[in-house]
């Protein structure tokens, strides 16, 4: 936990701990909100989508202005921003109420302050450490991610049973106020001065660096790789729990909490050695073990084979998404964060839509089994010739 001994970055992270669950209850808070309004899937899904959406289409514009501006102000502008939001958001939905299209302007609202909020925290983190400790800001900040992903969704849960949707509102609101408050106590790097260029020139200038960086280069397909398969099963379990197993909404929790359980495990062993000096050699082999776990889950008919491979599909994607993204950020001049990493954020959320969708409409066509068998064993073949070791040696 070395990134902890410094002031600014432990000021950071125990604000960050609200702020995850903050991100997690408005999410499940206002997809409740979107089922009790209309009781339509699709409308549910929709409001999801669009609080994704302006990730794709607008974060690469926040990573250029991220990398232009102070960060302090930055992250008191979305934070302030996100809380401005909620606390409009509850005071009408405690009154006249939101409605479909409140609902959908406000997904909107979220998603666009979300796009400008990721390049804010994966710049500032690794900003705030010394460059040796940057790895380990990217374990730390993935454990609270998942310990809030297992733990945020269940307790906002209760929050709505016990006090209403519109409180619960008001408390995802307030758990953004210690980010505005910690602050004062983060004292990050200063970028380097250099020429203003256009909006696209920056954009062409983060994507310039990774087609020039072998460790970015293939971190970035290796990333593609990674959501498209591991992750795109992982957006299907309500399939696998009720289509298959016919184990329903129980079901769909429990393969949830598996792959939780995975994520959270993969996070923890994070914390304790990420690698430094490239994509490390157990990387490469979780990346492609977790592939083939795919085929391993299709050839399975046990309920419990398939929440013990649901779970590996979890620390796989976890146990590659920190190792990847840290390999990246360790040797990153500080000048780029914003727009590199706002690049890695539109691979990461595109690469997971692109295999959910994929992976369904073929299921849909030829059953969830067969399409996990097929997509680990051609995938984990591809994912295996993109690691030999000639090739790692050779970026590394």
């Amino acid at each position: 936990m070395s990134a902890l001994r410094h002031t600014g970055f432990r000021a950071y992270f125990l604000a960050a701990v609200p702020l995850v669950q903050a991100l997690w209850a408005q999410r499940v808070t206002i997809g409740w909100l979107a089922w009790d309004l209309s009781g339509s899937a699709a409308f549910v899904g929709l409001i999801a989508a669009l609080s994704l959406a302006p990730s794709i289409l607008a974060g690469p514009v926040f990573g250029v202005l991220v990398d232009r501006t102070d960060i302090r102000r930055a992250l008191r502008l979305t934070s302030g921003s996100m809380c401005a939001l909620l606390v409009v958001a509850a005071v009408v939905a405690g009154g006249p109420g939101l409605g479909r299209g409140g609902l959908i302007l406000l997904a909107l609202a979220i998603g666009l302050i979300t796009a400008a909020h990721h390049p804010v925290r994966m710049s500032l983190g690794p900003r705030l450490v010394p460059h040796a400790d940057v790895p380990n800001v990217v374990a730390l900040s993935a454990l609270n991610f998942n310990l809030g992903r297992m733990i945020g969704p269940i307790l906002t849960g209760f929050a709505i049973a016990a006090f209403g949707a519109v409180a619960t509102l008001w408390l995802s609101a307030a758990l953004y106020v210690p980010m505005l408050i910690a602050v004062r106590w983060m004292d990050p790097r200063d970028l380097p001065d250099g020429p203003q260029t256009s909006m696209l020139d920056g954009i062409r200038e983060g994507v310039v660096y990774i087609a020039a960086t072998p460790v970015a280069r293939q971190a970035m397909i290796l990333t593609f790789a990674v959501a498209v398969l591991v992750r795109g099963y992982l957006e299907l379990l309500p399939v696998m729990a009720e289509g298959v197993h016919g184990r329903g909404a129980q079901g769909l929790g429990l393969l949830t909490a598996a792959a939780g359980a995975g994520a959270l495990i993969a996070a923890v062993a994070k914390t304790v050695g990420v690698g430094q000096g490239g994509i490390p050699p157990i990387t490469r082999l979780v990346l492609v073990g977790g592939i083939f776990a795919l085929t391993a889950l299709g050839l399975s008919q046990s309920w419990w084979a398939a929440l013990a491979w649901t779970a590996v599909a979890g620390f796989s994607s976890t146990f590659c998404g920190v190792g990847l993204q840290a390999a990246v950020q360790e040797a990153l001049p500080d000048g780029l964060r914003g727009r590199v990493m706002s690049l890695w954020v539109v691979v990461g959320i595109g690469a997971v839509a692109l295999g959910s969708g994929a992976q369904g409409w073929l299921a849909s066509l030829f059953g969830v089994m067969p399409v996990l068998v097929w997509s680990g064993l051609i995938g984990g073949i591809l994912a295996a010739g993109m690691v030999l070791p000639r090739r790692a040696r050779a970026v590394t």
